[in-house]
């Protein structure tokens, strides 16, 4: 396969407004960091003069700079949303430049305004209330600094070991979209080999908000049934750091260098999991352990009006190899050997007009390569994704704020086979062979939206938006009415409810053979919740009932069902599909009663069923856990600072194929899957440079848990899903190269 490694195909115009300034020798230059009580940044709050026009945005580390020709007495204000208003009086002199740091408490008041968020967990550092944060993220122990392992341990969401992508509700990995600043991810997880779920290729300190919805989501996003994982990239660093990491997997090295204004990051990895695999027992056999090598650059510009403007990019490839086992002949195996290259780059700017208008540009361009050979049979796939979004954001009132944009997204897909292949025959003339060495297709998207947040009192809010979209595949289009509102109860607590439709194309594997002659998939998504959103600690319950249609249906005529999710999908289909999902969420973290210690539980319960793909009837299908438990624990010892977690995972079995005729269609459930999981972060010094050491323990109790069976095509043999690993260990340390505080660990 011919790869495309340069990013020359990254079509991207963007007008960039840059406001230059002129300094003066009579002009006083002030500069500080806006904190509040816990030391904590705020972010986008404004620091002005009093009876001026001189003032600016903070940044997302707090910071803020400005210049202004008052001189002798002036007044120092810091406004912000959820902040009581602080001042500092000082005398400035022409030419020279001061420090003002401030201090700003939380607004009261402020904080018992309704939240229009049913559907929805935040990690971010802007809301008024968070329910989880990066270093929650990095010290949950069995998630292996993957924001997608947290996101796991979430009330509804599966935690399906031997697949890869966020499976939320009742969806499959298809129904859901990870976004970066607006823009949807394409692969955000590695490339899968059988039975072994990938990590997501996000960690948490990439970020500075993560916010998960598991249903109901805004107008401003689509081409997701379930949910989405929307991401927001940090701006500029607080200051100039390098930082290495070593661990059993591989090492890695990052700096980032910072100006007054902008800033430039770059960083390197290798990664080579033999040493892992060499002292850990595997129930797979990898004849080759992941190996690769992989590398990124950004540069973010920021001016004093609160522009800013990202440029990124990354690359990395990597080979694996495993031995899967043959279902008909279970005492042989089948080499599956696979070589991938990733390579993305993106552009983002946001214009502020003013302190309630702003616009944002934003553009990328990825593409994903897989070399892969199964046994005798090599076959190459590729996909590129070019996207532009614009969004004009506005707060048109005090109480009320509008959205409205647009998106393109060009998606290309392709897999070439090298060898003619008997078994992909047409099933409509099995006396005419269907030889196939060439799948393709191209599709377009063109989306608009508007949405509206308004909240005429502080105890109610209501979010209505619609969304347009068009498919140049499938010659269709959709508009697609959502809404969400809230009321405020007391002090804490509030109830929310939402309504929507979500469309998407149908999957890549139907749309490579060909089958464009059908409409978007459809889901209606009906929630309603409570909240107790409390100092230190939260609560919520969610109930749900999301309905299904038009999802994709294979024509087998009559063939028995096929669970092979590589095989070629040759049957014609229609949307004829449908199915529902319902349950109920409870989640309750704490962070409050006991000192240093933290903790959350997370329950789900889900009833669904569905008919779709080459299902023979409706039927749960076999990555649902109809019970799901996680309860994560964490304990702080401030000195000599070690951070211990507890994470305990409880599911109730899955379904599985039988292919014996006297067993009903996925009646069968695989055992309970249990898992403990411990890890110890320890925080020490080595001069002026801190460095973290770190040990994750998965499954330390040795249970050997079983995710179903695979059988024959005779229904003679069959033999268990393990997981990849039964009991792992994992450790490596974290080295500043350069002096940092403590808490941006």
């Amino acid at each position: 396969m011919k790869k495309n490694t340069s990013l020359k195909k990254l079509v991207i115009a963007l007008p960039i407004v840059v406001s230059a300034w002129v300094s003066n020798a009579q002009q006083v230059t002030l500069r500080g960091k806006v904190t509040d009580p816990h030391n904590n940044p705020v972010e986008y709050g404004t620091v002005f003069i009093k009876n001026s026009l001189d003032g600016a945005l903070t940044d997302s580390t707090g910071h803020y700079s400005f210049t202004t020709s008052e001189q002798g007495n002036i007044t120092v204000l810091a406004t912000g949303v959820g902040y009581d208003t602080v001042k500092s009086i000082l005398t400035v002199e022409a030419g020279k430049e001061y420090t003002v740091n401030l201090q700003m408490k939380r607004n009261g008041s402020t904080l018992n305004e309704v939240e229009v968020s049913p559907g929805s967990f935040d990690a971010n550092t802007d809301r008024k209330v968070t329910m989880l944060t990066p270093m929650d993220i990095y010290t949950t122990a069995g998630a292996a600094g993957d924001v997608v392992g947290v996101i796991q341990m979430l009330p509804g969401v599966e935690k399906v070991s031997d697949q890869t992508g966020l499976f939320v509700r009742g969806g499959d990995a298809s129904e859901s979209a990870a976004l970066v600043d607006g823009m949807v991810v394409q692969d955000a997880f590695f490339s899968a080999v059988p039975g072994v779920a990938q990590r997501s290729r996000f960690g948490p300190y990439q970020f500075k908000g993560i916010s998960f919805s598991s249903g109901g989501y805004s107008s401003r996003y689509g081409q997701a049934l379930s949910g989405i994982l929307e991401l927001s990239t940090n701006d500029l660093p607080e200051e100039t750091t390098i930082s290495a990491n070593i661990n059993m997997a591989g090492v890695g090295v990052a700096g980032a260098k910072r100006w007054a204004n902008s800033s430039f990051e770059a960083g390197i990895n290798y990664t080579n999991t033999q040493p892992f695999y060499g002292i850990t027992k595997t129930n797979l056999d990898f004849f080759q352990p992941p190996v690769g090598i992989g590398g990124f650059a950004r540069y973010v510009w920021m001016n004093k009006k609160g522009d800013v403007l990202k440029i990124s990019g990354n690359y990395n490839q990597y080979k694996s190899g495993i031995n899967v086992i043959d279902p008909n002949q279970p005492d042989t195996t089948l080499a599956f050997n696979l070589k991938n290259y990733y390579e993305t780059g993106s552009i983002y700017y946001k214009h502020a007009f003013n302190l309630k208008n702003s616009f944002t540009l934003s553009s990328s361009y990825s593409q994903n390569g897989d070399s892969v050979k199964w046994g005798a049979e090599p076959f190459n796939k590729s996909d590129e994704r070019t996207q532009a979004r614009a969004e004009f954001e506005s707060q048109i009132t005090q109480n009320l704020y509008g959205y409205i944009g647009g998106e393109m997204q060009h998606i290309t897909e392709k897999q070439m086979f090298d060898t003619a292949n008997p078994e992909y025959t047409n099933p409509a003339n099995l006396t005419n062979p269907f030889y196939i060495d060439h799948l393709a297709y191209t599709e377009t998207l063109i989306a608009g939206y508007a949405e509206a947040e308004w909240k005429p009192a502080k105890w109610f809010g209501i979010k209505p938006g619609i969304r347009y979209e068009h498919s140049e595949l499938l010659q269709k289009s959709d508009l697609a009415p959502r809404i969400s509102a809230a009321i405020r109860l007391n002090k804490y607590g509030q109830i929310s409810g939402a309504y929507g439709m979500f469309y998407q194309d149908p999957s890549e594997k139907y749309l490579l053979f060909g089958h464009s002659n059908v409409n978007f998939e459809e889901a209606t998504h009906y929630i309603l919740n409570y909240e107790f959103l409390g100092v230190d600690r939260t609560f919520r319950v969610e109930g749900y009932y999301k309905s299904y249609s038009d999802l994709i249906l294979e024509n087998t005529e009559g063939q028995p069902y096929d669970p092979n999710p590589y095989r070629p999908f040759l049957y014609p289909v229609t949307n004829g599909g449908y199915g529902y999902a319902k349950g109920i969420d409870v989640f309750w973290k704490d962070k409050k009663s006991i000192k240093n210690f933290d903790y959350w539980i997370s329950y789900s319960y889900i009833d669904t069923k569905r008919l779709y793909m080459n299902y023979p009837v409706e039927a749960t299908p076999d990555y649902v856990y109809n019970n799901s438990l996680s309860v994560v624990t964490k304990y702080f010892i401030d000195k000599p600072g070690i951070n211990l977690s507890l994470t305990y995972t409880l599911l109730s079995g899955r379904p599985y194929y039988d292919p014996n005729p006297a067993v009903p269609f996925l009646s069968e459930h695989s055992p309970a899957y249990q898992d403990l999981a411990f890890s110890f972060n320890y925080l020490f010094k080595v001069k002026k440079m801190f460095s973290v050491l770190y040990i994750g323990i998965d499954n330390i109790t040795n249970n050997h848990n079983i995710l179903g069976y695979n059988y024959s095509d005779n229904g003679l043999y069959r033999y268990p899903v393990l997981p990849a690993l039964y009991r792992s260990i994992f450790a490596g340390v974290f080295i500043s190269l350069t002096p940092f505080k403590k808490e941006e660990l």
